[in-house]
């Protein structure tokens, strides 16, 4: 969206001098509770946007090197070699297309082949007729269109696929502030009408919360039904921003006013973060976690009636007990950051107004040299499936220590392989993590197995219906 917000001053006379003085004096002491902050030593320092100041969304990799940003013209970004240079992809160079940045959740990978970019017919907000999906199987190589609206006002807004095959879209359309959400089994070829919660994560192909300031909602069944968990009356002016869900228990909200929430049974409970340091004069868009202990989280002072305005991230690594701050350097320190995305604790990226890319290589730092502490040991592992026993979905936890090809199977009690959930290639050290949907199969016991680099380990889980 549109960040409209300004300061203006128009012949003040004496009561609005008091007034305009106690503004500053509030603005002033949000700035105090910013500097008095603890600044971590993470460097952020800023990449080459080869669309210069063009306005840039989503930013996603799908390994360690190679990443794709979404732009708002129905362009992408794309690099091989950790944003060093980044090179323009028009999917379909013929059409006029346009796609939101602000929310940042135009553009989704399920892996290096598999990615999907929702845009709408028209120049811009006031030109909307439609909504278009353009997909790849080969990495970017080749694209296919699916045109899933051509009403009149109607904006392709959000896409996200949990696997090469189950995913959704949302359709806004500002003439009655209406979202409709459209679901498809089949990698985006068809689609077809579920239920509407708002701005969603899905975390397989059952669960998924959505955001709708001021409620947040839960879905089981792949978003057919949606049910209100949470109402936060404290939200005040403006609304949520930002969800995401490590897990089918963690799970994070940020907002406007200061408003960042977490919760760790699932969305049942929601706790707001009065520890971050930040006031009710930030605004949250922005939101990366790792896993239910790493993560980072953009905000921004708003509403500032002074030049320098000041953005930072926010970063902690024991689930939000404390909090650091990393500051922007020099010409980005007033970003707003749109989004956010680290492929370990160490190596990140985001993007923000005005076209900003800002990458880091110590984005762990809680202080100097502090960054070789939070690396993630390189081990052969295979985690217990949580929650065991299941029904009817399990997420499946494992990392490998060499870089390689790595293969997660599930057998049922004969031996006989029901699944492949992973098999692709990995790196060492990042902890990757898949989720089983037995939804299909009968209650008992499954064995499941990874390997990699002539490695294996097997693993069993039990399904009860």
């Amino acid at each position: 969206m549109i960040d409209g917000s300004f300061y203006t001053v128009q012949h003040i006379n004496r009561k609005e001098h008091i007034m305009h003085f106690e503004k500053i004096l509030i603005w002033m002491a949000a700035f105090a509770s910013l500097t008095v902050m603890s600044f971590a030593q993470a460097v952020w320092v800023g990449q080459t946007n080869p669309l210069a100041d063009s306005s840039l969304g989503k930013i996603q990799f799908v390994n360690s090197t190679e990443g794709w940003i979404s732009e708002a013209h129905g362009k992408l970004l794309h690099t091989t070699n950790a944003g060093t240079n980044w090179t323009v992809v028009t999917p379909f160079p013929g059409d006029t297309v346009s796609s939101m940045t602000d929310p940042a959740n135009s553009m989704w990978w399920a892996d290096q082949a598999h990615g999907w970019k929702i845009n709408w017919p028209g120049t811009g907000f006031g030109d909307a007729h439609g909504a278009v999906i353009h997909k790849t199987t080969d990495g970017g190589s080749t694209w296919e269109k699916i045109v899933i609206s051509t009403a009149s006002g109607d904006m392709g807004f959000q896409v996200q696929f949990v696997d090469d095959y189950n995913g959704w879209a949302s359709i806004y359309n500002p003439a009655g502030s209406t979202f409709n959400t459209l679901r498809s089994t089949d990698g985006g070829n068809n689609w077809h009408p579920v239920g509407t919660g708002g701005i969603f994560y899905f975390v397989d192909t059952s669960n998924g919360w959505a955001i709708g300031t001021p409620k947040i909602y839960h879905t089981t069944n792949g978003g057919i039904n949606w049910s209100p968990q949470y109402t936060d009356a404290a939200i005040g002016t403006g609304g949520f921003n930002a969800i995401q869900f490590t897990d089918l228990n963690h799970g994070w909200v940020v907002g406007d006013s200061g408003r960042i929430l977490k919760t760790t049974d699932g969305g049942i409970h929601w706790t707001p973060m009065n520890n971050t340091g930040i006031s009710s004069n930030f605004r949250s868009k922005g939101l990366f976690f790792l896993d239910a202990n790493t993560g980072w989280i953009g905000s921004k002072i708003v509403n500032m009636p002074f030049s320098g305005d000041v953005g930072i991230n926010l970063y902690t690594n024991n689930g939000g007990s404390t909090w650091t701050t990393q500051s922007f350097p020099g010409a980005y320190n007033s970003d707003n950051v749109w989004s956010i995305f680290f492929t370990d604790a160490d190596h990140g990226w985001y993007t923000s107004d005005d076209g900003i890319i800002g990458h880091t290589t110590n984005g762990s730092a809680t202080g100097v040299g502090a960054a070789a502490a939070h690396q993630t040991p390189r081990v052969f592992s295979l985690q217990q499936n949580y929650p065991d026993p299941f029904n009817p979905t399990t997420t499946i936890q494992f990392s490998i220590e060499k870089d390689g090809r790595a293969v997660v199977k599930v057998f049922d009690i004969l031996g006989h392989r029901i699944a492949t959930l992973y098999d692709n290639a990995a790196e060492a050290g990042k902890i990757y993590r898949v989720t089983m949907d037995g939804s299909k199969f009968a209650s008992g016991v499954y064995f499941y197995t990874i390997e990699s680099n002539d490695q294996r380990i097997a693993k069993k889980m039990m399904l009860l219906k």
